[in-house]
């Protein structure tokens, strides 16, 4: 049982931890499938303060998880903009403001009443990083638009909103989010720039079942998506999980590289250089010397 009355109950309103796997399956060119263990929590970014409550491996100043309000959409230039004018408040501003200011400056501000709920994995023993977080704003309960931001193995992030012309329904007839988009960031050295993505964006409750599609030339090339079923967030489990996943974040950056080079040395698939088509760079934020042209 998830919820039980008195002190669990507190854990559960404050955060949800997922028991999860993401799945990579390539298409095209060739094929190139995958799934690896990385568990996820569903937060409130006013909330993280009070993740220590009741829990001593996550949200304490000293304990191996945590969440921070800079390492998620940070308010920063963009490189080369395009498109609907993007904005995330002051410098200083918290990240629930960061998201209340995107969403407006994207024609769709949202009420006090608003709920943003963050899923992302947490940062680990001091490291963080996200391949993409993703932003879940729902009023009254009904879920109303979202935020997606991908992030790339150079510390380069570029975010798109999922507004209210995104909400669909999916094959169970849930409500969701869902957005087909030029993708004109760098992410992998096998997939074009001028390609797109196609997110879907499902609240997360007892389940977690969140995607991201690639096409190129109209045609789907690479499956992801990212799923779990919710369990108590509790230091025990979170224990579990560390034996489960151990040294997360690097993990993942680790594999990252050892599919990429299996890609390259064993499938031979054609290599992009990160500063080729610089100009198909668009919207992103902390771009690297290679495309800025300063040190």
């Amino acid at each position: 049982m998830l919820a039980p009355a008195g002190r669990n109950r507190h854990l559960r309103r404050v955060a949800r931890l997922y028991d999860a796997q993401v799945m990579h399956a390539r298409l095209w060119p060739k094929a190139h499938r995958f799934t690896h263990a990385a568990f996820a929590c569903a937060v409130e970014p006013g909330e993280f303060g009070q993740l220590g409550r009741g829990r001593w491996l996550l949200g304490r100043r000293w304990s191996p998880y945590a969440f921070r309000d800079r390492d998620f959409l940070p308010a920063a230039p963009l490189f080369q903009p395009e498109g609907t004018a993007q904005a995330f408040g002051p410098p200083t501003a918290a990240l629930d403001a960061r998201v209340r200011a995107f969403c407006a400056a994207q024609g769709e501000p949202l009420p006090a009443t608003a709920r943003v709920t963050l899923v992302a994995m947490p940062r680990a023993f001091g490291k963080s990083y996200n391949p993409a977080v993703f932003f879940l704003i729902t009023i009254d309960g009904e879920l109303r638009c979202g935020i997606a931001e991908v992030h790339n193995t150079f510390g380069e992030r570029k975010a798109w909103f999922l507004g209210q012309a995104c909400r669909d329904r999916d094959a169970a007839g849930a409500p969701c989010l869902r957005l087909r988009t030029p993708k004109r960031f760098y992410v992998s050295p096998f997939s074009g720039l001028d390609t797109e993505f196609e997110f879907t964006l499902r609240v997360p409750d007892g389940r977690l079942a969140l995607g991201v599609d690639h096409y190129e030339g109209g045609r789907l090339t690479l499956v992801s998506a990212w799923t779990g079923h919710e369990v108590p967030c509790t230091d025990g489990r979170l224990l579990w999980l560390t034996v489960k996943t151990p040294f997360l974040i690097l993990k993942v950056v680790a594999l990252i590289h050892l599919h990429a080079a299996w890609l390259w040395l064993v499938k031979k698939l054609p290599f992009r250089r990160k500063g080729d088509d610089s100009e198909l760079q668009r919207n992103l934020r902390h771009p690297t010397s290679e495309l800025t042209g300063r040190p």
